[in-house]
């Protein structure tokens, strides 16, 4: 009875566990998954077969499920290292993506030994993410760890470490040759140091004699005796790791988080005006190349800039001497959300290009076109449907005539350009008064 009752569980496990697999297998197709996610539905469906390889092998009386089980552990472990090094588009690696090869090559080659790992490490107190950093120095160091596992028990031949290293060396190299020639990845000496690494640490470990007497015992049936002490030991071991592992990954977010503080604070700050509600004469509170800023009642005297609840300022002060990455446009924008009136003045001739854009197709242009008698600033003011609408500002320099041209690129969905050029004759007289006319 307990024998049948062995292989019905063995059973219920092996489906439950295709089950995970089937939806790991459509799910990679629907969504995209992360790392994480993809280690847990593997772990979880390695775990039904790992049971129903027990149960299987005391049904049988052998240890043969076992042992077809961990073929389909180092299946299925090769099947997550591929998906991630060639096809993880989390990651950008589509395999075989179409790029420009030879820039591609010379962006994604480093055979310069710790240049990725130095660089990386003097990033950890940085605003790179620290799924980013954490993933280029222990997910490489972990990556082939399994292979320490895997290769000794299948191949009798690994378990000689002169054999295991030329092994893995081959096995890194290719792997990281694939993502070179599928243009999914970079092809770095620093992946293959660490990568390597991490799998002789491994197999170092697991070659300490209680920890493979447990190994083979948990996956071969073995019944290898292991002293309490060694227990503890190994137990303690792994949650050091783990341990050490978690410290510096909540240590490194925590500093990432203050990096993001800190950039937000300076970047984008939170503003508040503080003003007297009396007019004065004194009502120009700004100006730049082209514009001047004028308060239509206040008295730029008593108007101040609050920054963060804690810095205050002119708003000269604020955009042009303070430590606060602020600019006018969206200093107008808080300004018209606190119902603060101005009015804008020109400073030079200026008028306006309407362009018609039946399709809507996106456009570009340069800002400024120079010459030797008057510089031209160009702004999009365009908020219409299809129509362009460029302001373009006549800054004078000195007295004389010249065609200036303004060129106007728009791009259809297609990819296909087209360039529209306007061209307007500048007059600049003796006194810097400006005339101009479109051609």
């Amino acid at each position: 009875m307990k024998k049948k009752i062995n292989l019905v569980s063995s059973i219920i496990m092996y489906v439950v566990a295709i089950l995970i697999l089937l939806f790991y297998a459509i799910a990679s197709f629907k969504i995209e998954m992360v790392e994480f996610f993809r280690l847990i539905l593997l772990c979880t469906s390695c775990l039904f077969l790992y049971f129903g390889g027990l149960l299987l092998s005391k049904y049988l009386g052998n240890n043969k499920p076992m042992k077809i089980n961990l073929y389909i552990f180092f299946m299925l472990y090769l099947m997550l290292l591929i998906t991630l090094t060639l096809f993880d588009s989390s990651w950008g690696r589509n395999g075989f993506a179409i790029k420009d090869f030879k820039v591609y090559i010379k962006q994604s080659v480093n055979l310069v030994p710790f240049k990725t790992i130095i660089n990386y490490i003097k990033e950890f107190n940085s605003m790179y993410s620290t799924r980013q950093i954490m993933f280029n120095l222990l997910g490489n160091i972990c990556a082939f760890m399994p292979m320490a596992l895997f290769l000794p028990l299948l191949f009798k031949k690994q378990s000689k470490f002169k054999n295991f290293i030329i092994t893995m060396i081959i096995i890194i190299l290719g792997i990281e040759s694939l993502q070179l020639i599928t243009t999914s990845g970079r092809f770095d000496i620093d992946d293959l140091i660490l990568n390597l690494f991490g799998a002789v640490i491994m197999y170092l470990l697991l070659n300490i004699k209680s920890v493979n007497d447990l190994i083979n015992n948990v996956f071969l049936l073995e019944h290898n005796k292991i002293s309490k002490k060694s227990y503890i030991k190994i137990i303690s071991f792994i949650l050091i790791i783990i341990i050490v592992c978690l410290s510096i990954i909540v240590y490194r977010n925590k500093l990432y988080n203050q990096n993001v503080d800190d950039y937000n604070s300076i970047n984008n700050p939170n503003i508040t005006f503080e003003h007297d509600n009396n007019c004065g004469d004194n009502n120009s509170f700004y100006e730049d190349e082209i514009y001047k800023y004028y308060f239509k009642c206040y008295d730029n005297s008593y108007f101040y800039v609050v920054v963060n609840d804690k810095d205050k300022f002119s708003v000269k002060d604020f955009l042009d001497n303070s430590k606060y990455n602020y600019d006018i446009e969206r200093l107008l924008y808080n300004m018209n959300d606190n119902n603060i009136d101005y009015e804008i003045e020109h400073k030079y001739t200026y008028f306006n290009i309407e362009i018609e854009n039946p399709n809507n197709d996106s456009s570009s242009f340069i800002d400024y076109v120079d010459s030797d008698i008057a510089k031209l600033v160009i702004i999009d003011k365009s908020n219409k449907d299809k129509v362009l609408d460029y302001e373009v500002n006549i800054i004078p320099i000195k007295n004389g005539t010249k065609t200036m041209n303004i060129n106007i690129e728009l791009t259809d969905g297609n990819g296909k350009t087209k360039t529209i050029t306007k061209k307007i004759n500048v007059n600049v007289d003796e006194n810097l008064n400006v005339s101009y006319k479109e051609e």
